[in-house]
């Protein structure tokens, strides 16, 4: 396991760092933990480095990191690919034994969240909403041939459905790691009438037709510093990158438009002023810093920039959106029970989510419209 105290003779022996960088105190190196043990290695005489490696001995982490390093390496190898790779950082090296990735590490990057909450919320950057379903359009896209096609080199790919639209049916491996937050929520998801027979619901919506992200959210969406302004004074379209492959699978795109639509609901509920409030009803909803009508605009032309994108038939769009919207049930239920991980009581904004995910799936097409203000479209006349 790499960690900062021992990290330079690795980069050394491989060649990713010089000993004059050493030397001349040119390079740092700087824990950056998430779901595994990263490391960024930042250094003035080249690029930097992201290293990633499992937190844990043993799956899944082992797995996960495999199946990272072998979507990079498609990606960059495959000519066809050349729009995914344009939307994804750059594998410099991968030690098997580990395993460890090294990725290039991006140029002052910002995470979703951190891009929307650089402006005040009256100049929400619809701009960088629209780039993100372009981006996330063109893996799609990219990917939809080959999936058609059952290419042999995707066979690395799993296609499971996402394990939390089977969380109300828990097995053993999932009761052996329930906090007691997280059997709250179980509780109310088995108990809560109808939620059980949605979320079986959404199962059968699932339709497979690409390569997905599978963890589509803030964190896993980076937008790049923007460049000098040109000739024009004005500066160009904002640039993200999709990072974190380590979900990658085969499966419906309607599960990565999910993973957007439930950041936004997320975004919100986060920019709501919680005080001492223990119960969602003790929450001040009108107090949102971003309300959601602030939202609805970012997330229309989200759902534009992916379907002009796409240039989608007007009933294959609808039914996409449809799924989408649904599905995002699901992903709420999903950081509700991600939130409760390590609780002992069910925070109050987990029951929220729950709260939402449940309306939603009661009534999905107002939802598509009261939530998430996207309307579906007209066939032409």
């Amino acid at each position: 396991m790499l960690t900062i105290e021992n990290a330079v003779p690795y980069l050394l022996e491989r060649g990713l760092v010089s000993r004059r960088s050493i030397l001349e105190g040119d390079l740092a190196i700087i824990e950056a933990t998430r779901r595994n043990r990263n490391l960024r290695v930042e250094r003035n005489d080249g690029p930097g480095y992201l290293l990633k490696q499992p937190d844990e001995v043993g799956p899944p982490g082992h797995h996960t990191l495999w199946r990272e390093a072998a979507f990079y390496d498609l990606c960059a190898q495959a000519p066809e690919l050349a729009a995914v790779r344009e939307a994804i950082p750059r594998l410099l090296s991968f030690d098997p034994a580990g395993p460890l990735l090294a990725l290039q590490l991006l140029d002052r990057p910002a995470n979703l969240w951190e891009a929307y909450s650089a402006l005040p919320a009256e100049r929400f950057p619809v701009a960088v909403s629209r780039v993100v379903g372009r981006t996330l359009c063109a893996v799609h896209r990219t990917f939809r041939p080959l999936v058609a096609a059952e290419d042999p080199r995707l066979a690395f790919l799993p296609r499971d459905l996402p394990w939390v639209l089977r969380v109300h049916k828990p097995g053993p491996e999932l009761l052996s790691s329930l906090s007691p937050a997280n059997y709250q929520t179980l509780q109310i998801l088995q108990t809560q009438e109808g939620l059980s027979a949605s979320l079986d619901a959404l199962s059968r919506l699932w339709r497979p037709g690409t390569v997905l992200h599978g963890d589509v959210k803030s964190d896993n969406v980076l937008v790049l510093a923007p460049a000098e302004k040109g000739n024009g004074g004005e500066p160009p379209p904002p640039e993200v990158r999709l990072v974190d492959w380590e979900l990658a699978q085969i499966g419906d795109p309607a599960w990565d438009l999910a993973g957007v639509l439930q950041d936004f609901v997320i975004f919100w509920v986060f920019s709501i002023p919680l005080g001492a409030a223990s119960e969602p009803a003790a929450l001040d909803l009108e107090a949102a810093r971003y309300p959601l009508p602030l939202l609805r605009p970012c997330l229309r032309a989200f759902w534009r920039g992916y379907r002009t994108a796409g240039e989608l038939p007007v009933e294959e769009s609808n039914a996409l959106l449809d799924r989408a919207v649904r599905l995002s049930a699901a992903r709420l239920v999903q950081s509700a029970y991600e939130l409760a991980h390590a609780a002992d009581e069910l925070p109050a904004l987990s029951v929220l989510l729950l709260q939402v995910a449940a309306n939603l799936l009661a009534d999905p097409e107002t939802a598509q419209v009261e939530l998430y203000g996207l309307l579906a479209e007209l066939a032409p006349t």
